[in-house]
């Protein structure tokens, strides 16, 4: 269900920039891409990394036979760091709306999008997960992007005001839905939610752990918005327009890849609970699934890539060749993330959000200094630098943790 469920989101989406491909409207595909990654940009602040954190606290809790008030207070303590992410980034927004002259689709677009940053800080993915229930979460997660896809399609033949209006507001509503579905789940589960006191050491706990997840997942969110800068400065709109397409694909697939590595993630925590010096080849190894669905997806990607090849030209050409080197990251990235899963298991939050951030920046140095010399693939490049440095730094890290508790690592 839950790789089911992102398959539909992103299917949708992916779907919608195809007809666009197809039919040669690169700009409103460059102009949506943008927007909507800029969209998830906060969407994915105000989520701050709550979803492993709070799925891993839950998880323990169940484990240690905790009651469900204290599960209930966990949550509204991760809430109240995501709900404060929420309104310092709307009122951000709302300062930037006013005093910058935005182009029709940029200004109508985040008007749009505003409320699905305060409904988002309520939502209970991380809740589900903990019990591992992340198929409801997975199905429920596609809705935004659903929502999304249809604004695209509807806004088609729309000018630019009113585009933006409807792709953006299809954002917050979709997002209202999924919250609103993702409680009556966990009622109907026996979950029923309930008002808890948060603690203010809960509190202090949520903000200390979630600003270091920020701080490890923003860097390589960013550096997608930082290779659509280099692209568009550098390589002009065609290149940013197969940029974003090859991304949208790569990233789903990458993601599905990481969906079922959500599944396994309170396992893994469950595994170190129990056994404090479980090794690093057996943590890695409870991954194991999505592993078997990165290379999977790797193999159908490259092939539809030469099937497509073959029938299409012009820009579809381009960018499905693009697309067939590209797919080789999906199988780096998902090394690099087993191992970070590994750290979070371990409480190591800090840690693997130093290798992030050390990461991006050396990444998207790569891309600027070489654009001009290596085109397009140099995004590729890049990705491969990225990916290698996290899982350097994430084994010696691990290496490191293991050895303090008498362990020889694996």
């Amino acid at each position: 269900m839950l790789i089911g469920g992102f398959g539909i989101g992103q299917g949708s989406i992916f779907l919608a920039q195809t007809y666009l491909v197809v039919t040669g409207r690169t700009e409103l595909l460059a102009q949506f891409g943008i927007h909507f990654s800029f969209a998830m940009l906060g969407i994915i602040a105000v989520e701050a990394g709550s979803l492993t954190i709070l799925s891993a606290q839950i998880a323990r809790l169940l484990v240690s036979q905790g009651n469900e008030r204290d599960l209930w207070r966990v949550y509204w303590e991760t809430t109240v760091y995501r709900l404060t992410v929420a309104i310092v980034l709307i009122a951000g927004l709302v300062v930037f709306h006013s005093i910058v002259d935005l182009p029709d689709f940029s200004a109508n677009y985040l008007i749009g999008m505003l409320p699905a940053l305060l409904i988002w800080a309520f939502n209970g993915a991380g809740f589900l997960d903990g019990l591992q229930k992340s198929g409801i979460s997975g199905i429920t997660g596609s809705i935004a992007y659903v929502a999304s896809a249809i604004g695209l399609v509807v806004s088609l033949n729309a000018i630019p005001a009113t585009a933006g209006l409807l792709t953006g507001g299809a954002l917050s509503i979709g997002y209202a839905l999924t919250v609103f579905i993702q409680f009556s789940a966990l009622g109907l589960l026996g979950w029923r939610p309930r008002c808890e006191r948060p603690t203010s050491a809960g509190i202090r706990k949520a903000f200390i752990e979630e600003t270091s997840m920020l701080a490890g997942l923003a860097p390589g969110q960013l550096y997608f918005r930082a290779q659509l800068a280099i692209a568009s400065i550098f390589l002009g709109a065609t290149a940013t327009a197969m940029l974003v397409y090859a991304k949208q694909i790569v990233g789903a697939a990458s993601q599905i890849s990481g969906f079922a590595r959500r599944i396994e993630f309170p396992r893994m925590v469950q595994a170190v609970a129990a056994d404090p010096a479980i090794g690093i080849a057996p943590l890695v190894g409870i991954q194991k699934i999505s592993f078997a669905i990165a290379a999977a997806m790797t193999g159908s990607i490259f092939v539809a890539s030469l099937v497509i090849m073959s029938i299409f030209d012009g820009f579809t050409e381009q960018a499905w060749a693009f697309l067939a080197i590209f797919c080789v990251t999906i199988l780096t990235e998902a090394v690099g993330q087993s191992l970070v899963q590994a750290m979070f298991a371990r409480n190591l939050f800090h840690s693997a959000a130093v290798a992030r951030i050390i990461a991006v920046i050396v990444a998207i140095g790569f891309a600027y200094v070489f654009a001009r010399y290596a085109g397009s693939h140099v995004f590729i490049l890049s990705d491969l630098v990225s990916h290698a440095i996290v899982i350097s730094l994430s084994y010696f890290w691990l290496k490191r943790n293991l050895a303090r508790h008498g362990h020889a690592p694996d």
